[in-house]
């Protein structure tokens, strides 16, 4: 195919990186794929990746092109999007897909309806609320609470997203409604404390993957974008937690800081992964057929990190071995279906990210705001603490995912399709 001009070829590589990167993919992962497609099309091509849009250049000094692709307005994951758009990338580098027919195919990507309907992912985000309440060590009734916070949390995103609302905005109004209505709901329950269920509630709700993103970029060399990743990450948790506090305080309740999770027998804690994880993988967008990966990485990389505990490890360390173990079964997987490993691995290990510890160091900070000088050693401890843990525990995370695909990375799996 390298009868393709430099400018087509250009604007082809930035539309493709643009979608990678609007639906979850990270820099190092985008720069690789745009690489095996230009390098197909026979054209060399570079690819600076920053936190606004993709800066393209095909071809060498003599004759070259270069294209900055459209801005990228904001991200989300849907490992549907990045499947299928696999499945192009392969047919271009295998020249069983046109030039000709390329951008229809793009266009069919971009505009395929979900794989599920809206009322399966709202039912799917719900479990996830209450199966993370009940990881946390949460009573029955709060698993409810945290059911209904799940089913309000979807409901209220869906309906705020019909305006021209900004992220921020529709994460703070949609932690505040749900964490409230989830109080509501306790109330039929007296002397039962809503901390688990505003837990549950503010978790769902935590930009879990560009947060591993950030830190994968930041490993892999790509600063700018890392950065970026992590600080919208860090200020959407920062604004769930303000919203969880304003919930609280408006229904007479707080979320206590130094009350973390519980946790289950190994058993149960299974169980509950497995269900967490099946709810993100419906959220996600992952298709039927492999819905069932998703939920054995999420079985893996929970089960692993709380087996590790038991043994006496950190936190850290455990999580690092539990997103280990996830990243080893979405290689294995990603081989038989000649997809992305990050495609299964993200829905496994979210469930892992210390959205707890964040926001509970958010609701921290609030209050050492408020009290000022007479903020107590032990609030400024817990606070400093908490905020460290989910540092060092989110960069353990990225850090596992990123040692499982080194052990296979996703370009040998490439090369291997180039040669069959």
């Amino acid at each position: 195919m390298s009868e393709v001009s430099l400018e087509r070829v250009a604007h082809m590589t930035a539309r493709i990186g643009r979608i990678l990167l609007t639906y979850g993919a990270d820099t190092q992962h985008t720069q690789r794929i745009l690489a095996q497609l230009a390098r197909a099309l026979g054209h060399p091509v570079q690819v600076m990746g920053t936190a606004e849009a993709l800066l393209v250049t095909v071809g060498c000094e003599a004759h070259f092109q270069t294209t900055v692709g459209h801005a990228l307005s904001g991200t989300t994951v849907d490992m549907g999007t990045l499947m299928a758009l696999q499945q192009v990338v392969d047919g271009i580098c295998l020249g069983t897909l046109k030039a000709q027919a390329i951008d229809a195919q793009l266009d069919a990507v971009e505009h395929a309806p979900p794989q599920h309907s809206p009322m399966v992912m709202t039912l799917g985000m719900a479990i996830t609320a209450a199966s993370l309440a009940r990881l946390f060590g949460a009573q029955w009734s709060v698993v409810v609470a945290a059911f209904v916070a799940g089913v309000l949390s979807v409901v209220l995103r869906r309906l705020m997203g019909r305006y021209s609302l900004n992220s921020v905005a529709t994460v703070f109004m949609t932690a505040c409604l749900s964490g409230l209505g989830s109080i509501l709901v306790l109330r039929a329950c007296p002397g039962v404390s809503p901390a688990l269920c505003l837990t549950a509630a503010g978790m769902i709700l935590v930009p879990g993957v560009p947060l591993i993103n950030g830190v994968r970029d930041l490993v892999s060399g790509h600063p700018g974008s890392g950065l970026a990743r992590i600080a919208t990450g860090a200020l959407t948790v920062l604004v769930i937690s303000f919203a969880l506090f304003i919930a609280g305080a408006a229904a007479g309740d707080r979320l206590p800081v130094g009350s973390g999770p519980g946790s289950l027998p190994l058993g149960q804690d299974v169980l509950f992964a497995a269900t967490a994880a099946l709810g993100y993988a419906v959220f996600f967008n992952v298709p039927w057929r492999v819905l069932w990966v998703c939920v054995l990485c999420g079985m893996a990389a929970h089960g692993v990190r709380t087996l590790a505990q038991q043994y006496g490890l950190d936190l850290a360390c455990a999580s690092l071995l539990g997103a280990f173990a996830a990243g080893l079964v979405a290689v294995i997987a990603a081989a038989r279906f000649r997809v992305p490993p990050v495609a299964f691995a993200f829905p496994g290990i979210v469930a892992l990210i210390p959205g707890s510890y964040g926001f509970r160091a958010g609701i921290g900070a609030l209050q050492l705001m408020s009290l000022g000088a007479d903020s107590p050693a032990v609030l400024i401890a817990q606070t400093t603490s908490l905020a460290i843990t989910t540092a060092i525990v989110s960069a353990a995370i990225a850090v596992g995912v990123l040692l499982a695909l080194a052990v296979r990375p996703e370009r040998h799996l490439s090369e291997h399709l180039l040669k069959g």
